[in-house]
């Protein structure tokens, strides 16, 4: 049995030691970004990002970016990961309504083996931040990043560890900090706080539960985690903000992928007819 991991087109690593190799040939490449040349291990975590995806590690390369020391794939990228994942059944469809800060669309995709397609609604007023290219070309920001939501929520298997570098951005309204010096005696109250989106939300809970589920070294761990949060749904029911469905499920799938991951490292561990593996 081949232990080759195949891309798009044909493109095969044999196993760690090939895509070890890819990576220094890539870090001495001169056509890769700078932020990749030199830099044998950066280069691994695109190629193993680009097996995932079934893509041309060369061409994923080429959408990527370092932003506050993370690596982060153009939005443009993202979108198309989601379309080669297999798992849609046709393509995303995007639907635009209104104007100016109102303007939204709405995301949908049918997933394969299920009747019913799945949406999510993004607006322009939740989602522009102080990228130009919200200014030159907004319907197409929003593409992108509804593309990004509908993946968090439905299919986050998709974009486990994928940061794109807009979501580092800050926000449209957000404005500098002020030094200034209040009076000794002045009352100091703080600002209210944004209320966070369904979208918001979602990344939130998604970015800290992967990254909880994937610090687990056991299935108890796992377990642990399970129980935590459904604690914090609970929590949160009781305080009157329930968390979504497509958050609550898209939670599990992830420490219930990771449950998996063990058990079949367990299996595949385990010996053969009475025979040491």
């Amino acid at each position: 049995m081949s232990n080759a991991l195949t891309a798009t087109g044909g493109f095969a690593i044999d196993g760690m030691q090939g895509a070890m190799k890819l990576a220094t040939a890539m870090a001495s490449a001169k056509m890769v970004p700078q932020h990749l040349q030199g830099s044998p291990g950066d280069c691994l975590m695109v190629i193993e990002q680009a097996m995932r995806w079934q893509m041309s590690p060369f061409a994923v390369a080429q959408a990527t970016a370092v932003v506050r020391g993370k690596m982060c794939f153009e939005g443009k990228l993202v979108a198309a990961a989601i379309q080669t994942s297999g798992i849609l059944e046709g393509r995303l469809r995007y639907d635009f309504e209104g104007d100016g800060e109102n303007r939204k669309v709405i995301c949908s995709g049918h997933i394969r083996g299920e009747s019913k397609e799945r949406t999510v609604e993004v607006t322009l007023g939740s989602a522009k931040t102080n990228n130009e290219w919200w200014e030159k070309t907004p319907d197409q920001m929003l593409t992108y990043h509804a593309a990004r939501v509908w993946a968090r929520r439905h299919a986050p298997e998709v974009m486990l560890g994928v940061y794109s570098p807009d979501e580092f951005d800050e926000p449209r309204n957000q404005r500098e900090a002020i030094d200034v010096t209040p009076d000794a005696n002045a009352t100091l109250t703080p600002p209210a706080q944004r209320e966070l989106t369904e979208e918001e939300r979602h990344e939130r809970y998604v970015t800290l539960y992967t990254r909880r589920a994937n610090a687990c070294t056991n299935t108890e761990c796992c377990d642990d985690l399970w129980k935590a949060w459904d604690e914090k749904i609970d929590q949160a029911r009781e305080m009157g903000k329930p968390i979504p469905s497509g958050t609550v499920d898209a939670v599990r799938n992830i420490i219930s992928e990771r449950i998996e991951a063990f058990k079949e490292k367990a299996y595949t561990n385990a010996p053969v007819d009475g025979v040491p593996a």
